[in-house]
């Protein structure tokens, strides 16, 4: 069968590896589609990940053969995701399930990126479902990301009325203004090309800013009678997000960082945050609990998240795909074997 495999920093290869074989408890899905998610784009591209890589997390497929003690039946369609923690841990306990050691331990075989995915058995217990017939696949890939948006959101204190601004709305970040508009939370995003800004105000933002608009604290403060925003989420973390952020954020606020890469620094004056108090929450990745939240609300009319969809590639053009993902220039691309 045919995979994608990284090789190299930058270097994407289609490659042919055996079908592999399950067993109790396992599942084999044929893969329909699977999106391109930015922690793919900085396994590929950035040199200070290790070789090799597992890409592609963000799957909606098709069930081929199960293995002992399987419920769910050849036949069925279903989504899929990559990391499954020890539900006892100290840290799963306490809410940091992502932080648990077997959660980065655990993985699809051999990646999303596949013609057929070996599902292990604690995956097909916490993070195989089963899709509603009238849900179509490009909506389905959203599962995942939108399960990171649910956790990240669970993470901060917003109230009815409150207002958030989206700092990055990509393929990711734009998924959060339908959610904070559902909360009934005044959404802002401010991103570096217009068409984005476009996308996120027909979600749900109330105002789009270029990243270069020095005016654009000053106007949301302006709309929150001189506050400032209650939350900012930084899917794009660098100096100058950070600088916006914290001209943006109220006192007392909340800065979300949601989105990271390896060499980003944290260049912030810690006697501002401290006498601000400024509250800095982290969020990574989603827990299989979040899994059927986020199909309830993709199940919900308006959430037709599958015309958020640029580019469609077959599988034969990953490297391509990636290519394309990777100048920023499409708001979300998906690779598909059909």
């Amino acid at each position: 069968m045919k995979r994608l495999y990284s090789p190299s920093p930058g270097v994407v290869e289609v490659t042919e590896v055996p079908i592999p074989a399950i067993g109790v408890g396992e599942a084999l899905v044929r893969m329909h589609c699977c999106g391109i998610c930015g922690t793919d784009l900085m396994k590929v591209y950035s040199p200070a990940v290790p070789r090799p890589v597992q890409l592609g997390h963000e799957v909606v497929g098709v069930v081929e053969e199960v293995g002992e003690g399987v419920a769910l039946q050849p036949g069925t369609r279903v989504a899929l995701a990559h990391h499954v923690p020890d539900f006892a841990s100290h840290y799963t306990r306490r809410g940091s399930g992502p932080m648990d050691p077997l959660f980065k331990r655990t993985n699809l075989d051999p990646g999303g990126f596949a013609e057929f995915i070996r599902v292990p058995a604690l995956h097909v217990q916490h993070t195989l479902l089963a899709l509603p017939d009238d849900m179509p696949d490009l909506r389905a890939v959203f599962m995942e990301p939108l399960a990171c948006c649910l956790r990240a959101l669970d993470r901060v204190a917003l109230l009815e009325g409150d207002a958030a601004l989206i700092i990055g709305v990509g393929a990711v970040g734009l998924l959060f203004a339908p959610l904070l508009t559902d909360r009934t939370v005044t959404t802002f995003a401010v991103d570096v090309r217009p068409e984005r800004l476009a996308l996120a105000q027909q979600w749900g933002a109330v105002q789009g800013f270029l990243a270069d608009d020095r005016q654009a604290a000053t106007a949301m403060r302006d709309f929150t009678q001189g506050r400032g925003v209650d939350a900012v989420i930084l899917t794009v973390w660098t100096p100058t997000t950070l600088d916006l952020a914290l001209r943006s954020v109220r006192d007392g606020g909340t800065l979300l960082l949601f989105g990271a890469k390896p060499d980003a620094a944290f260049p912030v004056d810690g006697w501002e945050l401290w006498r601000r108090e400024i509250n800095l929450v982290t969020s990574y990745s989603a827990t299989p609990d979040l899994f059927p939240r986020a199909l309830a609300i993709l199940r919900r009319s308006r959430y037709t998240l599958e015309t958020t969809v640029s580019h469609v590639f077959a599988l034969e053009k990953g490297p391509e795909a990636f290519h394309v993902a990777h100048q920023g220039l499409a708001s979300k691309v998906v690779i598909a074997c059909e």
